[in-house]
């Protein structure tokens, strides 16, 4: 279980606004080349490797997008039904729904998003709340988060492949995605226990 509580202090307690951080602070330093953010919990090289995965996956987000939710509804079939726009489309067919296409790639872009902004906090934490509470307008809970993440790490490993998505930069995206998932969770109309939970199996 991964739990950021500098995170957690940097949103305010009735969860609408951040925090001012406190001035002065500055990157714990694990080695010389390798401080550690002291509000997220990753490294400068962690960033830099879910930073640098992410740009191959990025030459193509609509190909990485549908391939994406292809590979979640394979292991989440039952979230489906929340889609009311393609409930009702095959599985076969689903990468030809417009409706589809478009989803994935707001999850793309989404992604994109927090990779960008792993350096930008303020920005990082106001968005990935904005998401959750969007999300807690249709029912999406923490859980659904949680399980999107534990695909979408298996999902970049098997796109990437073993040489693209070594073991430091597979435990890179689960700790940055454990970081998405706490956030997102301040969002959401109840926060549950289960926001901290490891992306990890």
């Amino acid at each position: 279980m991964l739990v950021y509580s500098s995170v957690m202090s940097y949103i305010a307690p009735d969860g609408n606004e951040l925090q001012e951080m406190q001035k002065g602070d500055e990157a714990i330093v694990l080695d010389n080349d390798n401080p550690i953010d002291p509000v997220t919990g990753l490294s400068r090289r962690e960033k830099d490797y879910v930073q640098q995965s992410w740009q191959h996956v990025r030459q193509d987000l609509k190909a990485a997008g549908l391939g994406f939710f292809h590979a979640f509804f394979h292991a989440h079939p039952e979230y489906k039904e929340k889609f009311k726009k393609f409930t009702d489309i095959p599985a076969d067919k689903l990468i030809e729904n417009r409706s589809f296409q478009v989803h994935a790639m707001s999850v793309m872009n989404a992604v994109t998003m927090v990779v960008d902004t792993l350096d930008d906090v303020p920005k990082l934490v106001n968005e990935l709340k904005n998401l959750g509470a969007s999300h807690g307008r249709h029912n999406i809970q923490v859980s659904h988060f949680r399980n999107l993440a534990v695909v979408l790490v298996a999902f970049l490993e098997s796109a990437l492949g073993p040489e693209l998505f070594q073991e430091d930069v597979k435990q890179s995206w689960i700790k940055a995605l454990d970081l998405v998932v706490t956030v997102v969770a301040t969002g959401l109309p109840q926060r549950s226990p289960s926001a901290t939970e490891s992306t990890a199996n």
